[in-house]
């Protein structure tokens, strides 16, 4: 990448792309990898274990954890010294059975549709991945628990050595962070945010996910000054009613002493116009970046996606490597830089 070029796109899987990058090239890894069964984005590759198959879509989450730490070996590598990781995860349920009769059936078929029919692939479709998969050793209806999998897996070398992973780098996790997409007030019973709804009644519903601050060593770069808000001591009230699975009774970003943004920060998704590619809010992007970065600095995406987090980095002044396979991808990137005036290196 030249000072010409402040954007590039590896058009391959993450890990080939990591292991492609020198040592100690970028201040800032920031990333959200697919999520365990969530969805399919078609795009497969061979691990170090021997397994082939799609990240995200093995058949234990402690496998999806060994595949994660393969690649975040490698980012640390890449990494500064100084320098920090950002990683994005959400959990997911273990179903027996889908609430259209989605089964692992020996036919194809998924209890309500013959397989083929189209039917049958309209609600394929409409399901997320793991109404289709079921762990028999984790209980029906139970969180799987895979972001704390994956917590303990980059800190703890016990637990890494649990899940199979080979010996390798150890994390410092210096901050687990909620990313609130929407917020309740008990006393007043008013929200603010709009989290994707659920039709499910016995449970709180998902309305965020987690964000976790990784570093090589205890001393790294983070300018706390660079996220300072204004303290405030007034509620702000939101516009709908709509009890979600944060539950507190103000609506402000949590802050501490020092009016820095603590360990809550509550920001709006933003609706996707690219199928299949799920959006980080810009701002959110923006958080992770300002106490991390220097103008100049490049930062790392492996799993770019639609590349917001590139757009933000030139819209900073950084320089940034994406990684990401799907050519759905490029044309959304190819959007975003338009809008900056700017064209995707070829």
């Amino acid at each position: 990448m030249t000072t010409a070029d402040p954007l590039q796109l590896l058009e391959t899987d993450a890990l080939t792309g990591l292991r492609g990058l020198p040592d100690a090239s970028v201040q800032v890894a920031l990333t959200s990898p697919p999520f365990y069964l969530l969805r399919r984005y078609g795009t497969t590759a061979t691990w170090p274990d021997g397994w082939e198959g799609e990240l995200g879509h093995e058949s234990h989450p402690n496998e999806f954890v060994r595949h994660l730490l393969d690649c975040f070996d490698q980012v640390w590598r890449v990494l500064k010294d100084d320098g920090c990781l950002w990683v994005n995860l959400a959990d997911t349920y273990n179903n027996r059975q889908g609430k259209k009769g989605t089964t692992n059936a020996p036919d194809g078929s998924n209890g309500r549709f013959a397989a083929g029919g189209k039917g049958y692939a309209e609600s394929l479709r409409q399901q997320p991945e793991f109404f289709k998969h079921y762990i028999p050793t984790i209980g029906h209806k139970s969180e799987i628990g895979v972001p704390f999998r994956f917590h303990l897996a980059m800190t703890d070398s016990e637990f890494r050595r649990f899940v199979g992973a080979a010996p390798g780098p150890q994390w410092i996790c210096r901050r687990t962070i909620v990313w609130a997409k929407s917020l309740v007030n008990l006393e007043t019973q008013q929200a603010r945010g709009n989290a994707m709804p659920e039709p499910t009644l016995d449970r709180p519903s998902r309305n965020y996910e987690f964000l976790f601050l990784f570093s090589k060593r205890p001393d790294y770069r983070f300018d706390r000054k660079a996220i300072d808000i204004p303290a405030r001591s007034s509620i702000r009230r939101g516009d709908r009613a709509n009890c979600g699975s944060v539950w507190q009774t103000d609506y402000q970003v949590l802050a501490d002493s020092d009016a820095t943004p603590d360990g809550l920060w509550q920001i709006n998704p933003e609706a996707s116009p690219y199928r299949h590619l799920a959006m980080w809010p810009r701002s959110l992007v923006r958080q992770m970046l300002l106490p991390t970065t220097r103008p100049g600095d490049t930062i790392l995406d492996p799993f770019a996606g639609s590349g917001t987090s590139g757009q933000v980095a030139i819209e900073l002044g950084l320089n940034a490597v994406l990684i990401e396979p799907s050519a759905m991808a490029r044309d959304a990137l190819s959007d975003r830089l338009d809008g900056l005036n700017m064209a995707l290196p070829l």
